[in-house]
């Protein structure tokens, strides 16, 4: 069982990734901005992250580098949420701040739940 944090300001996208993660035996925390997804991190050292990228207040990106930024939530795991397409850029910054993993939205709920499993597995 993997604790995930699910960090989406729309509640349905939430709720979406916590029906398919908790069927599965998963444990599932939310938060809706990056503030308080942050003190999660700290607080629970959930196995994995699922963001999305447009929060209101702290962006996932700004999330990222302040997630990366603090030594006791440095190697967390992170995969993006997000509807944003994969651009160069995108991928440069992945690949700077050691994401491995894109969802992309929307997806259907078996693929969303082969991508949580990959990214609470592999390295």
């Amino acid at each position: 069982m993997a604790t995930i944090l699910v960090v989406d300001d729309d509640a349905n996208n939430r709720l979406l990734v916590k029906t398919i993660a908790e069927h599965h035996g998963n444990r599932v925390i939310e938060a809706t901005d990056g503030e308080s997804a942050l003190a999660l991190c700290l607080l629970e050292q959930p196995d994995l992250v699922v963001l999305d990228l447009g929060l209101p207040g702290m962006d996932g990106t700004a999330f990222i580098r302040r997630l990366r930024g603090d030594e006791r939530t440095r190697g967390l795991r992170v995969a993006l949420y997000t509807a944003t397409q994969p651009s160069a850029a995108l991928r440069d910054f992945m690949e700077m701040y050691g994401i491995r993993h894109f969802i992309d939205k929307p997806l259907e709920p078996q693929e969303l739940q082969r991508a949580i499993e990959r990214a609470v597995t592999q390295p």
